[in-house]
């Protein structure tokens, strides 16, 4: 009996032995297992978070290219490369934390940006319609290229109203000087209503969005907007003066009032927006190429000088060909 109870404390013994070993295995197993799930698990967000954030930057820098390593985030940090066109852009960002790496692979596309519509080298949409025409004013809804030469489009109207009672007053209300070079579709005075049916606010918020630049109140005469081969978009916001040898390409957006004179010159698309009333004058000897969009509950238009407003496909299609949105498509996401 003595032997046979000593055989088995030894028995139990060892299998308790056994028990606790395998028992320490799996503790330790257990932990790499949940520190492995947690260290991919931050890896994996800071890469993922690393995609997000220079999303954002590529929104705001519309030329953003290269690569951007070291950048810490939640006790990690994470690696970006980018390239590729605007068209299919990549985006590869490789997130550290402890000892692993995760890897995420995104393929954008730029979308194109919307251009304001209009319907005639100056687009006037208002309640309550204020006019001043004096001076040499030259409105032509022909296309005319850059140059001063036909372009290849059809005729618009020369002004475009959103109700037929404005174009009847703005008709009553101008010289028959001025009448006569109102030129476009359907000859002169070339001046046509169609009704508005434009969510003026969002066309504005949307190109606001994708601002190239932002300038408020002021008076500004030699700055540049924008070139033919790098146009913009520019926001402006305020009490806006133009003058001397300002000039600029793309999209000019102006939450205000506008003076323009002197030489001023754009090529592209003016939008003057405000819910109330906005007040553009125009002196001087300066032109838009492009179309011009006034919209507010009131218009004041007061004109002098020998201001152009040509209609130019040219101009507004060049600006299309070169401007950049600032938003983005996901075409895929691989990690």
């Amino acid at each position: 009996m003595g032997r046979a109870t000593i055989i088995l404390i030894i028995g139990l013994s060892v299998i308790t032995s056994f028990l606790i070993l395998n028992l320490n295995a799996n503790s330790k197993e257990g932990l790499k297992t949940t520190v492995d799930h947690y260290e991919n698990t931050q890896a994996r967000l800071i890469a993922n978070s690393g995609v997000e954030a220079f999303l954002e930057k590529m929104r705001r820098d519309k030329t953003l290219k290269g690569s951007y390593n070291n950048n810490s985030l939640m006790d990690g940090y994470y690696d970006i490369d980018i390239s590729g066109p605007d068209s299919l852009g990549i985006v590869k960002s490789y997130g550290h934390f402890g000892n692993t790496i995760h890897e995420t692979i995104v393929k954008v596309s730029r979308e194109p940006v919307d251009m304001p519509p209009f319907k005639g080298a100056l687009h006037i949409v208002s309640d309550v319609l204020g006019l001043k025409l004096n001076g040499n004013l030259d409105i032509d809804g022909n296309d005319t290229n850059i140059d001063g030469s036909p372009g290849p489009e059809p005729a618009l109207p020369g002004v475009a109203l959103d109700d037929p009672t404005d174009s009847a007053y703005f008709i009553n209300n101008i010289k028959p000087k001025i009448a006569n070079d109102i030129e476009g579709y359907g000859g002169s005075p070339s001046v046509y209503s169609d009704p508005d049916v434009v969510d003026w606010e969002a066309v504005m918020m949307n190109l606001i969005f994708s601002a190239d630049q932002t300038v408020s109140t002021g008076t500004y005469s030699s700055e540049h907007f924008g070139t033919p081969t790098v146009p913009q978009i520019t926001h402006m916001y305020g009490d806006i003066h133009l003058s001397g040898t300002c000039e600029g390409d793309g999209i000019m957006v102006v939450n205000g009032n506008l003076t323009m004179s002197g030489q001023f010159t754009y090529r592209g698309i003016i939008l003057v927006y405000d819910k109330s009333t906005i007040d553009c004058q125009i002196t001087g000897n300066g032109g838009v190429f492009g179309a011009t969009i006034l919209v507010g509950s009131n218009v004041d238009l007061h004109a002098t000088g020998n201001a152009e407003f040509y209609y130019s496909s040219e101009a507004i299609k060049n600006s299309q060909l070169y401007l950049k949105s600032s938003r983005f498509k996901i075409v895929s996401w691989w990690e």
